[in-house]
C-alpha cells in the first residue's frame, strides 16, 4: 500500500496557490494592450505605410468582436495599481485573523471569491470603468487574505529539519509570474482578451475547491493522515504560537527607531520597484512603444523571470553550500557582494540612459532584471540575521512597504505619459528613474545596512494584561515571501 505524505500535498497545493495568486496579479498587464483605445491608435500609426498592412492589423484586432475601450494613460494607471490598493489594505488585517477563523477556510474561500471575481471582469470592463476598478480592488483583497493564510498553514506542516527541502513552494511565485504573461498571451492569441480573465478565474475556483478538501489548518485535524506522520510532525514541530502573540511582544518603539531595520525596508522597496516595474509595463512598454507585438511583448517579459528562477535557485543553492562548507575561508559581510549583484550593477545598467543616448530595451532589461536572482531570498534571510525571534513581525511590516510602489509606479508612469505621450524619449526617461532607483536603494543599505543579530531581538514587550511571556518556537517565523515584495 502506497503512504501518502500528506505534508507534501500541502507543499504542492502552497506552491499553485502561489503561482495562480500572481496569474491573478499581473493579467491585467498582458489583455490591457488588447483592450484600451491606445494600442488601436499605435497600430494605425505603425501600419500607416500601405492602407492593407494598418486595414489588416485593425482587423486582426477585432476578428472576436471585441470592441476597444477608450481609456487614457490615467486610467490605465488605476486599473494598474487597484489589485495593489486591495492587497495593502487587507494584508495587515489577514495578517493574524487566520489565527482566529482558521486559515485553511480564509484561503478556500478566499481562492473562490478572486476566481469569481476574476470571471466577472469582462462585463465590468464593458459596463462601467469604475465597476471593473472596484473589482481589481477586492481580487487585491482576496489576494491579501490568502498570502498570509497559506503560511499560517505550512508552520503547522514543516518541520524544522524540512524546512529548506519546503523552499520550492515559494518557486510557486517566480513561476507563476513567468507563466502569467506566456498564458495570458496563447489564450489571446486564440481567442481573445475575455477569455484569458475567464481561464484565470475557472483555474483559481478550482484550486481553492482542491483545497478545501485536501487541506487542513493541522495535522492532528486532517482526515487522511497516516498515525505515523502525525507522530512524527506532533513531535518535531511542537507548539506553533498564534502570529499576533508574537506580534504582539515585538518591542516596535525601539524596531522603528533602528536604523539597520529601515535600511532593509529600503533595500526590498527598491527591489521591488523594479520588478514591479517591468510586471506591470513591460507588455505595454514592448507594445506601444518599441513596435513588438502583443506575444512577442509578452515572451520578453516574461525571459528575465525564467532566467531569475534558474539564477536564483543557483545563487541560493551556492550559498547554502558555502555555509555548509568550513573549508572555505569565510567573507565578512558576504550578503553585502549579493547586493552588489541584484541592486547595483542592474541599477547602473539602467540608469545609463540618463545619460547615454541609448532606449533601453528587450537585453539591457532581460540582463538587469536577471541579475537581480542573487537577492533572491536576501530580505527574508537578513530579518533572520537582524532578529531571529521577530522575523515574522518585521517582515511584515517590510511586504506592506514593498507593496506600494505597486501603487505609486503605475500613477507615476501613467502621469508623465498622459502628459508627454507614450514617446521613446519618455520611455527611456523612465526607465532611467526605475534604474536609478534600485541602485540608490542599494547603496543606503550598503551604507547603512547591518546583517548581525541587533539587540533589541532580546527584548520583549510586556502586555498591559498579565500573560505569561512565551518565546515563539522555530516554526512560529516561518515568513511570508513575495516575488516583487522579497528579494
Amino acid at each position: 500500500m502506497v503512504k501518502i505524505c500528506v505534508r507534501a500535498i500541502v507543499g504542492v497545493m502552497i506552491f499553485f496557490g502561489y503561482f495562480l495568486v500572481y496569474i491573478v496579479r499581473y493579467n491585467l498587464s498582458v489583455h490591457i494592450v488588447d483592450m484600451v483605445e491606445l494600442s488601436k491608435k499605435f497600430i494605425i500609426t505603425y501600419y500607416n505605410e500601405t492602407e492593407m498592412l494598418r486595414t489588416k492589423a485593425i482587423l486582426v484586432r477585432s476578428q472576436y468582436g471585441m470592441d476597444l475601450l477608450n481609456w487614457n494613460e490615467n486610467k490605465i494607471a488605476l486599473l494598474l495599481a487597484a489589485y495593489h490598493i486591495g492587497y495593502c489594505i487587507c494584508f495587515p488585517i489577514f495578517h493574524t485573523i487566520g489565527d482566529r477563523f482558521g486559515p485553511t477556510w480564509v484561503v478556500g474561500v478566499a481562492g473562490i471569491s478572486s476566481g469569481v471575481l476574476n470571471c466577472l471582469v469582462p462585463s465590468a470592463a464593458c459596463f462601467s470603468f469604475w465597476l471593473f476598478f472596484i473589482l481589481r480592488i477586492l481580487n487585491g483583497f482576496c489576494a491579501g487574505a490568502m498570502l498570509p493564510s497559506m503560511i499560517q498553514v505550512l508552520r503547522h506542516w514543516v518541520p524544522p529539519v524540512e524546512r529548506h527541502y519546503f523552499m520550492w513552494a515559494y518557486c510557486g511565485i517566480t513561476t507563476g509570474t513567468c507563466s502569467t504573461f506566456l498564458i495570458c498571451a496563447a489564450v489571446q492569441y486564440y481567442y481573445k482578451w475575455s477569455v484569458g480573465f475567464y481561464v484565470c478565474g475557472a483555474m483559481q475556483i478550482l484550486w481553492a475547491s482542491v483545497w478545501l478538501l485536501v487541506v487542513n489548518d493541522s495535522p492532528d485535524k486532517h482526515s487522511f493522515i497516516s498515525k505515523d506522520e502525525q507522530s512524527y510532525l506532533r513531535d518535531t514541530i511542537g507548539s506553533v504560537f498564534t502570529i499576533h502573540l508574537t506580534n504582539s511582544q515585538a518591542p516596535w518603539q525601539i524596531i522603528l527607531r533602528s536604523i539597520p531595520f529601515w535600511a532593509v525596508c529600503i533595500l526590498n522597496f527598491g527591489y521591488a520597484w523594479i520588478i514591479i516595474s517591468l510586471c506591470l509595463h513591460g507588455p505595454i512598454y514592448y507594445t506601444l512603444t518599441l513596435g513588438y507585438t502583443i506575444y512577442e511583448a509578452s515572451a520578453l517579459t516574461a525571459l528575465p523571470f525564467f532566467l531569475r528562477l534558474i539564477l536564483g535557485t543557483i545563487s541560493i543553492q551556492s550559498y547554502f553550500w558555502y555555509k555548509q562548507n568550513t573549508n572555505i575561508k569565510r567573507l565578512r559581510h558576504i550578503k553585502k557582494y549579493f547586493i552588489v549583484v541584484s541592486h547595483v550593477i542592474p541599477g547602473v545598467l539602467i540608469s545609463t540612459a540618463w545619460l547615454v543616448p541609448i532606449n533601453p530595451g528587450p537585453t539591457l532589461l532581460t540582463i538587469a532584471v536577471a541579475l537581480t536572482a542573487a537577492g533572491m531570498d536576501l530580505t527574508l534571510d537578513i530579518c533572520y540575521k537582524l532578529s531571529p525571534t521577530y522575523v515574522n513581525s518585521i517582515n511584515t511590516v517590510i511586504k506592506i512597504i514593498g507593496n506600494f510602489p505597486g501603487i505609486i509606479v503605475p500613477f507615476c508612469v501613467g502621469e508623465v505619459t498622459h502628459r508627454f505621450k507614450n514617446t521613446i524619449t519618455v520611455w527611456r526617461y523612465v526607465w532611467s528613474f526605475h534604474g536609478s532607483m534600485l541602485l540608490i536603494c542599494g547603496c543606503i543599505f550598503l551604507l547603512w545596512g547591518d546583517t548581525k543579530t541587533q539587540s533589541w531581538n532580546n527584548i520583549r514587550h510586556r502586555p498591559h494584561r498579565k500573560t505569561r511571556l512565551i518565546i515563539p518556537s522555530r516554526m512560529s517565523n516561518i515568513s511570508e515571501v513575495d516575488e516583487d515584495v522579497n528579494s
